[in-house]
């Protein structure tokens, strides 16, 4: 019989609207145009602690036995005095528990470093990354809050947070603000923040079904690929592409935005391998692959292998990423066969 995730799916669409609009806030007054020039990260690490501390903390108090892997440490973040106190000022409205001065400070620190704790003999466990998509947030442009619960090392609940993504991005219509929820074997769904503000306070709201595109025509399918440009991947990316016989630019978009826009339909394929040394981290995945495979699509590493979830925190076994809308999943996989991405990657190190 199927284990029931609905508390922990209602519960983790309410923490990730929370500090979706905990991040908001923080880019609204701390983002600026200097801040870019200057390439300076500052407002992003504020973010990225205040988001994790106040999934953790809230989820931690729902489910104490549900350890985290989560991308941030406390510990790293206990050396840098300054950014602390500013994480606290911004997270403690959220987690009044927390004390004042010292013993607060101690308190965030302790939550933060829970991301870090080992996973071992634990059926069931979270998978965060608190802002996926460092330069979209620093640009204004598109993030996201990823959540992710294990269960035997697969994901069974995601959401996504994405709060700069409009309603139909090209050309860009509608509100901006989303956030997309799947439970395994439950169909993928997304709502408006609002909207699941309103989930948050006990409302009833459907929310509208998530469908991945109907192409199953290559010369037609629109792929999906980083914003930054990453000369080895995107070549590796125009490779693939023209084996395809894909005719439509890319869309290049930040971080798991763009598992969203392939669940939703807007896109038919989202490709990554930039390097044959880089381990994709699991947290950058979990929540956006549910919710692709759950609308329809199919996820896959390169070799078409299932994504191992098994090895800590790193996809440490898996070569890259193939996320598609399932139509069209065989034939890139042969198309990256005749390919050889490794033979390329290998060849453009030389």
């Amino acid at each position: 019989m199927q284990a029931d995730f609905s508390r922990e799916k209602d519960l983790a669409i309410a923490v990730v609207v929370q500090a979706s609009r905990l991040c908001v806030k923080i880019q609204s007054r701390l983002v600026s145009d200097l801040t870019i020039e200057k390439k300076d990260n500052s407002p992003v690490t504020v973010a990225d602690y205040a988001s994790q501390a106040l999934i953790i903390a809230k989820l931690s108090s729902a489910f104490p036995e549900y350890p985290f892997i989560a991308e941030e440490s406390g510990n790293e973040l206990s050396s840098q005095p300054e950014v602390l106190e500013q994480v606290f000022q911004e997270v403690k409205p959220f987690l009044p528990e927390l004390q004042d001065g010292e013993a607060g400070l101690k308190q965030l620190t302790e939550i933060i470093e829970r991301g870090q704790t080992p996973i071992a003999g634990s059926r069931r466990w979270w998978t965060l990354d608190p802002i996926d998509g460092t330069q979209g947030f620093l640009r204004r442009g598109q993030y996201a809050v990823a959540l992710a619960l294990m269960e035997d090392n697969q994901p069974v609940v995601g959401v996504l947070g994405c709060p700069e993504l409009p309603a139909k991005l090209e050309p860009e219509e509608g509100p901006k603000g989303c956030i997309m929820a799947a439970v395994k074997g439950g169909n993928a769904f997304v709502f408006t923040l609002e909207e699941a503000e309103g989930l948050g306070r006990g409302e009833i709201v459907s929310g509208e079904r998530l469908q991945t595109s109907q192409i199953s025509d290559p010369s037609l399918a629109i792929l999906t690929e980083t914003y930054e440009r990453r000369q080895n991947a995107q070549d590796l990316n125009v490779l693939i592409a023209n084996e395809l016989g894909v005719k439509v630019e890319p869309v290049r978009i930040d971080s798991q935005c763009k598992y969203a826009i392939v669940a939703r339909g807007e896109s038919s394929l989202y490709l990554r391998l930039s390097s044959l040394s880089y381990k994709e981290k699991i947290w950058d995945h979990a929540g956006g692959v549910l919710i692709v495979e759950e609308a329809g699509g199919r996820v896959t590493d390169f070799l078409g292998k299932p994504l191992d979830w098994s090895l800590g925190r790193t996809l440490h076994d898996s070569l890259g990423i193939v996320c598609s809308n399932g139509l069209l999943h065989d034939q890139v996989l042969a198309a990256i066969q005749k390919i050889d991405p490794v033979a390329v990657l290998s060849a453009s190190k030389k």
